[in-house]
């Protein structure tokens, strides 16, 4: 018995649709054009070395760095103020991107999954039952 006699064929139709309704949505992310950038905005604690410097009594100085991995390899490089709002829309453009990339592909998937299950509902086992005049 195929996995679609739980729901109708109307239905997993009927799914499929929304799903691919939902895919739509996802690929206007995808295909937009928004400028990515790989990595993290990360803001990190330092001192700077100088002896009469605040950080050397402890009181750290506080910068943004860009973290992202590189041929395998995390680098990290110091993002100055007046780029800091442009990196972090650009980084949150990546995660945006990346997680609708993700989410296409999961829709891809279920999509399979109905596809298959409809084709095997309605895939016959032996074509000479097919052939066969119908009484009726």
């Amino acid at each position: 018995m195929s996995p679609l006699s739980q729901i109708s064929r109307a239905q997993a139709r009927q799914r499929i649709a929304q799903l691919a309704r939902q895919r739509q949505a996802v690929e206007r992310v995808l295909l937009g054009r928004c400028v990515l950038l790989k990595g993290t905005l990360i803001e990190v604690q330092r001192t700077c070395g100088k002896p009469r410097c605040k950080c050397a009594r402890g009181e750290k100085h506080t910068c943004r760095q860009l973290s992202a991995s590189v041929k395998g390899k995390t680098r990290t490089w110091n993002v100055r103020r007046r780029y800091l709002a442009r990196v972090k829309r650009l980084t949150e453009n990546y995660r945006r991107f990346r997680r609708a990339r993700a989410a296409w592909v999961r829709l891809n998937a279920q999509m399979l999954e109905l596809m298959n299950e409809m084709e095997a509902a309605r895939t016959v086992p032996d074509f000479r039952d097919e052939c066969r005049p119908k009484e009726g």
